[in-house]
């Protein structure tokens, strides 16, 4: 058997653009190449497609206006029923692939549009699919998700850039009937702590939801689960039709949150690629985290009921906030495609990055082969007897 062909997609029209390179680039060192040949797929901040096999190495992005230029063109597309892209200019070149691995973070790539385009071109995909990777990046959709499952979350409120815009001062005094202070305001679909603010006041809510407008068009504003009892949690699911919980992990954070800093530029021990593509295994961690067995159980319960009520697929990371007094949790987030996916919470399992790259290859696979067995068309004389009566 010879190798599958993976199309390595990261970039994107997204305020995570350089993160996503970050992520693709890890995911890349440590790819069984053995197994795996790896078309590259940079898009740009302007959505152009582009293939070259130097964008696998981090020093050609010194100069990336001038490193695309000698770069090709290309879309997504199909022939004959395969999946891959075409090259642009007079003389088209189709180049196939087994496998779309998205890489991306936040908006175009991490939320469900570009598995639409998967879709379309029937082409095995790494990850969520359409609806659960838009859950995965619309925060407030998640709330309403976790507490239709009676997982418990923080309070919060939510509101619209249209109507701040339009009649401020009566949304925050709807805010304040709902939530109170502090607060976190965030916008509604963006990942990276990017756009995320602490309020303790009413000028600091009016002031932060204007930075979070400026990221999304909703906005999120919860209360601060925070003190001195209060740590986050983290737990991943991986797979399809077989999902592994991994540890529960305890981040350390800096301050009241984890802030962009905190996730990717603070160092630290990553992969064989070291601290510049580290990204999230870079975070200063204890795993396991110092919590009992029995709360430890309950999170990775939750964390497999998140996965699966998603129709999970890959790898995906949930957040959670405890008590370390009264053992309770409250669900944070789900991160669909999280920081490094989530390798280092499988390492205390004895998997290792490559092997886990191995498995959400293969769940996308095992995904695709399901697929397979719905109709998606249906023959009718519909437009027949249509024509007759015209």
């Amino acid at each position: 058997m010879g190798k599958l062909r993976i199309g390595l997609f990261f970039g994107g029209r997204s305020t995570e653009h350089e993160v996503s390179i970050i992520t693709a680039l890890q995911a890349y060192e440590n790819l069984d190449l053995s197994k795996y040949e790896v078309i590259p797929v940079y898009v740009s901040k302007n959505e152009e497609f582009y293939t070259n096999p130097k964008f696998l190495s981090f020093k050609n992005y010194r100069d990336l206006n001038s490193f695309l230029l000698s770069s090709t063109k290309v879309i997504v597309g199909s022939r004959d029923g395969a999946g891959g892209l075409w090259t642009s200019g007079i003389l088209p070149k189709f180049i196939p692939f087994d496998v779309a691995f998205p890489a991306f973070h936040g908006s175009f790539g991490e939320d469900g549009s570009i598995q639409g385009v998967f879709e379309i071109y029937q082409i095995p995909y790494v990850g969520f699919n359409v609806l659960g990777s838009s859950i995965g990046m619309d925060k407030i959709a998640q709330k309403a998700m976790f507490k239709e499952w009676n997982l418990a979350v923080g309070k919060y409120t939510w509101l619209k850039r249209i109507d701040f815009i339009k009649d401020p001062k009566r949304c925050l005094k709807e805010i304040q009937n709902v939530v109170k202070f502090p607060l976190f305001v965030k916008p509604a679909n963006i990942g990276s702590t990017i756009g995320v603010n602490k309020a303790k006041n009413l000028e600091e809510l009016e002031f932060n939801i204007e930075v979070a407008s400026a990221y999304s068009d909703k906005i999120l504003i919860e209360e601060a689960i925070v003190g001195e009892n209060i740590i986050e949690i983290n737990c991943a699911a991986l797979g399809y039709l077989n999902v592994q919980i991994s540890v529960c992990e305890m981040p350390i954070r800096t301050g009241d949150a984890l802030t962009f800093d905190d996730k990717y530029k603070r160092g630290g021990k990553g992969s064989k690629g070291g601290s510049k593509s580290a990204g999230m295994a870079s975070l200063d961690r204890i795993i396991p985290a110092p919590i009992p067995d029995k709360l430890t159980k309950e999170i990775q319960d939750a964390t497999f009921r998140i996965f699966s009520g998603m129709d999970g697929c890959g790898v995906a990371r949930i957040d959670y906030f405890v008590d370390k007094k009264t053992n309770k949790f409250w669900v944070n987030e789900i991160n669909t495609i999280p920081g490094s996916l989530s390798f280092y919470l499988y390492e205390p399992l004895g998997i290792k990055y490559q092997n886990l790259l191995d498995i959400v290859i293969q769940a996308a696979l095992e995904r695709y082969d399901d697929q397979k067995k719905t109709k998606f068309s249906f023959d009718s004389d519909l437009l027949s007897l249509m024509a007759q009566k015209s």
